[in-house]
């Protein structure tokens, strides 16, 4: 028996086990409390950074905005989160500012968006008025409406309508994965020619002849072969940036001979980066 019991009236030893687990209760809550308190003030941190942070999202959104046909609501809401994962991930530790690190965490929230929702092809206005039109026609009917029925609430004529149709197919690129598990998707694509496809590239070949050698190897691996910057910089022992630079004056100088005497629309890429 041990002392407690011994020298202590029963109701008052029964209390004192009660007590126990109570104690043990609180000695676990007060560390759960604790381990609590750091989460807490990070994330006070990270809301305080968003509030303080958040003017530098409408800038790179209205720049995206005027440029594809997205509305300005939706890249507003992704550059939000793309300030959001860069105020999750700063610490206070980095030499970097804020404002530097989070710009490109607001960029490329908006660019993964665009690039998974946003039209490739730019269609004229009337065109992406017009297919707004038909989505929202397809949403309010309570049967799937025949291609007729479109046709005639639109109040488009047989040749306006195909030319929707065909501006519909154009709008995106078809998904290499989807041919492979839907061979029938390839009926989308629109006709080719193989003998165009084949002088077309008989002719860019004889064109790289035509360029410097520094350029051609360059364009050879960026553009045809799909290598990095860096991976080509490493093959021909330059820096990416010497690859940029030979990708660009490549490109220009092919555009030359294509198209002579047109000045270029932009010296942009769409080259993979580093």
């Amino acid at each position: 028996m041990s002392p407690l019991t011994a020298s202590t009236p029963a109701p008052l030893a029964a209390a004192a086990a009660a007590s126990a687990p109570s104690r043990s209760q609180s000695l676990v809550q007060s560390q759960s409390q604790r381990q609590k308190r750091p989460l807490t003030r990070l994330l006070q941190q990270r809301n305080a950074r968003v509030e303080r942070y958040r003017q530098l999202v409408r800038p790179i959104a209205l720049h995206y905005h005027l440029r594809c046909a997205e509305p300005l609501d939706d890249l507003l809401q992704v550059g939000l989160l793309g300030l959001l994962r860069a105020a999750e991930l700063y610490s206070s530790q980095r030499q970097t500012p804020f404002d530097a690190f989070a710009r490109p965490h607001i960029r490329g929230a908006i660019l993964h968006y665009l690039r998974d929702h946003a039209p490739v092809v730019r269609l004229p206005r009337r065109l992406e008025e017009q297919h707004h039109q038909l989505a929202q026609l397809r949403q309010q009917s309570p049967q799937p409406p025949s291609s007729d029925q479109l046709r005639l609430q639109m109040g488009l004529n047989p040749n306006q309508w195909q030319r929707l149709v065909d501006s519909g197919l154009h709008r995106r690129p078809l998904s290499l994965d989807q041919l492979l598990l839907d061979p029938e998707a390839a009926d989308q694509l629109p006709a080719a020619s193989p003998a165009a496809d084949q002088e077309g590239a008989r002719q860019v070949r004889s064109l790289m002849g035509q360029l410097d050698a520094s350029q051609r190897a360059v364009l050879e691996r960026v553009v045809l072969a799909g290598w990095s910057y860096r991976r080509t910089g490493e093959a021909l022992r330059i820096s990416p940036m010497t690859v940029q630079r030979r990708l660009r004056s490549g490109l220009a100088r092919l555009h030359q001979l294509i198209r002579p005497g047109v000045p270029a629309a932009g010296a942009a890429s769409g080259a993979p980066g580093c």
